[in-house]
Parts: structure tokens; C-alpha cells; sequence
């Protein structure tokens, strides 16, 4: 059974994951995958999903009403509607099973506690070392995560494996279906802003004014808080905050923008890196874990804490057009590494490890 509980998430993240993983399981059973043989395998849900899935079936499972608790469902009622084995793909998962493979994608948690609510924290704190011993593997989104998971006693090396996160999903995104317009005509990077302390928001505050001074707007996607910088920027006109619109418009703006500014302090993978390189966009990431994992030498880098090093590499970028060419081509080679059909791949070869019928393979995706 594979746990539905990402029906409820926005399709972002840990749920983008659990998505683009059980629609390429599909596709793999449907094609008659040799490792899909005899697989019996269903989604099991708390709500009626939207997914058009060919050939695994849904079964809802209600969640109770009352009580109606965080991880309730998880915990409390999905393990009595599984037959045989579990895939999780959302970190929090059911401990009571063991017969397991869960992905915990990163540690952010305990390592960037400031960015998340108490209970938050408490329901990872306590829940995650009690999957990553239950369950029989464990999978999580880079050689960083791996690491951590290992250090903090989570999970021990033997049981992880290393899927990363997939791109392709990204190249289905239109940018002629967008409507997007840069009614300004100016050159523009673009960004990511988001709440969390970890996300390192406020160098891109900082920046605006900066960027500005070089004839560049700063486009910022997503749930991005207003008054931060109304807060900060008093006067500044070049910020442009487009809040949460549809893939096809994040196409359009990516595949215009003079870059993909990611500051972040950690990320356990950084799949907005891959899905700007996929539309061409030429990246400038922070060097604090695992972004140099991810991006290699198809990104430009600078210190999270280094602002005139982040505005020299947009400059940099904004006046040579060969390199961003040279970044772009780079990006979209680098980014046909990661593929959901290849870890959905590896989710199989796991599945028959536990089930007793291939033998263990340490290879990660």
C-alpha cells in the first residue's frame, strides 16, 4: 500500500514527492514493469484524491472526526487497512508498521528549529527515530539528509537509501499557456520568498535595492509576506511580488529571468534549483548544504551570509550573455539526472528487498 496522507498537502515539497513517486509507480505497472510482477499495490487515502492513476486503486479511508488530532489518521487508522507492506513518502509516518520503506527527506526540524512551531517540531522529534528504527528502509533526498539522519541517530547507514528528487514533472509546465506579462519591460532575477527563517528571505530584501541599481527588477514567487519588505524597502519600486501562481506562469517567469536566486541556509534536496534549470534559467545558489551537491558546476555560488557576493554574481550574469548560456546549457544537462521514473525504479528494487524476492542492492538513484 502506498500512504495517501499527501492528498491533503499542497502540491508542493515532501507532497510533490509523494505525487510525482506514485504516478511513475502507475505508469511502471501499467507498462508491466519486470519488478511489478504479482505486485499487488493500492493508495490509501483519508479523502477522495484527484489523482488520475491507471492502475493502482484508491481506497478511501475516512479520517475519524472526532478526535481530530494532527497524525491521527497516520498513526491511529492507516495501519489497520494494511495488508501487506507500507511506502510513506512524507517523513511523518505510521510507526506501528514494520513491514516499511519511509522517506525522511531532511532534519530541518532540529537543525533550523527557529523556522517551525513548537508542536511541529515535537511530532518530528519524537516520531521520526521511531519510524527510521521500525521501518525496514528508509530513502531520503541526498547524500546531506543521509548524512544527517546517520549523525542524530535517526536511521543507521545500512538501512538508507538515496533517491534525490526528480525534474521532469517540470518539463510538462507551458510557458505558452502563461498569461505572465513583465508590464515593466525591465530584466529581472527571480526568487522564492518564504517564511521560514531557513529559507534566508531577508538577503533577498536586502538585495532588492542593490539589484535595482543595476537596472534589475526582483520577481519573488510564493507566500511571501508583504509587509517584509514594504517593512524594508520604502521607495524601492523594482520589487515585483507575484505570490503563489500556476506552473505554467512559474514556466514563462523562469524561462525570461536573468536568473534563479536560492539563498537558502539548508535544504534537504532544493528541487526549485532543478525546476529553474530545466526551463533554462541559470541558478545562483547558496554554498550551505546540499546545494553543491545538487547543482554541481551548473550554478553559480555565494555565501548565504555574503551579500556583495550574491549581487557580483547576478552582475555577472546580467552582463555576460555567454555565460548565462553557458549556465543554462549546463543547468538543463545537469537537471536530466534526476528523474521520478528512476526513483519510482528504485522504490521497486526496494520493495522486493523486503519482500524477500531480489537480493539487498546498495545502489542510490
Amino acid at each position: 500500500a502506498i500512504n495517501g496522507d499527501f492528498v491533503t498537502l499542497r502540491r508542493n515539497g515532501v507532497a510533490r514527492y509523494a505525487r510525482e513517486v506514485t504516478r511513475q509507480l502507475d505508469r511502471l505497472l501499467a507498462e508491466g514493469h519486470p519488478l511489478t510482477r504479482e505486485l499487488d499495490i493500492e493508495l490509501i487515502v483519508p479523502r477522495t484524491p484527484d489523482e488520475d492513476l491507471q492502475r493502482i486503486p484508491v481506497r478511501v479511508v475516512p479520517e475519524f472526526r472526532t478526535p481530530r488530532l494532527p497524525q491521527f489518521w497516520v498513526q491511529m487508522q492507516l495501519p489497520f487497512h494494511v495488508r501487506g507492506g507500507l511506502l510513506s513518502f512524507c517523513n511523518l509516518a505510521p510507526v506501528a508498521t514494520a513491514r516499511h520503506i519511509a522517506c525522511i527527506h531532511d532534519l530541518h526540524t532540529k537543525l533550523m528549529p527557529e523556522s517551525y512551531g513548537r508542536g511541529f517540531r515535537l511530532a518530528h522529534q519524537l516520531i521520526l527515530p521511531l519510524v527510521g528504527r521500525r521501518a525496514a528502509r528508509i530513502t531520503t533526498v541526498s547524500g546531506l539528509s543521509k548524512q544527517h539522519l546517520i549523525e542524530h541517530g535517526v536511521a543507521p547507514e545500512q538501512k538508507i537509501s538515496i533517491t534525490y528528487n526528480g525534474s521532469d514533472h517540470a518539463r510538462a509546465w507551458d510557458a505558452g499557456r502563461s498569461q505572465l506579462a513583465n508590464d515593466r519591460g525591465r530584466p529581472y532575477a527571480i526568487c522564492f520568498g518564504r517564511p521560514e527563517k531557513y529559507k534566508n528571505t531577508e538577503l533577498l530584501v536586502a538585495l532588492a535595492p542593490k539589484l535595482d541599481a543595476l537596472g534589475l527588477d526582483l520577481w519573488v514567487v510564493g507566500d511571501t509576506d508583504p509587509e517584509m519588505f514594504a517593512e524594508h524597502l520604502s521607495g524601492t519600486t523594482n520589487v515585483r511580488l507575484l505570490g503563489r501562481i500556476g506552473d505554467d506562469d512559474l514556466a514563462k517567469a523562469l524561462s525570461g529571468a536573468v536568473c534563479f536566486l536560492f539563498p537558502s541556509r539548508i535544504e534537504g534536496f532544493g528541487i526549485p534549483a532543478v525546476e529553474a534549470m530545466i526551463h533554462r534559467c541559470p541558478v545562483v545558489a547558496s554554498t550551505a548544504q546540499c546545494l553543491p551537491e545538487v547543482c554541481g558546476d551548473a550554478a553559480l555560488y555565494a555565501d548565504p551570509d555574503d551579500l556583495d557576493g550574491w549581487l557580483a554574481a547576478v552582475a555577472r550574469l546580467h552582463g555576460d550573455p555567454e555565460l548565462r548560456a553557458q549556465l543554462a546549457a549546463l543547468g538543463s544537462a545537469r537537471a536530466e539526472r534526476y528523474s521520478w521514473r528512476a526513483i519510482a525504479e528504485r522504490y521497486l528494487a526496494l520493495m522486493a528487498e523486503v519482500d524477500g524476492i531480489a537480493p539487498e542492492c546498495s545502489k542510490d538513484v
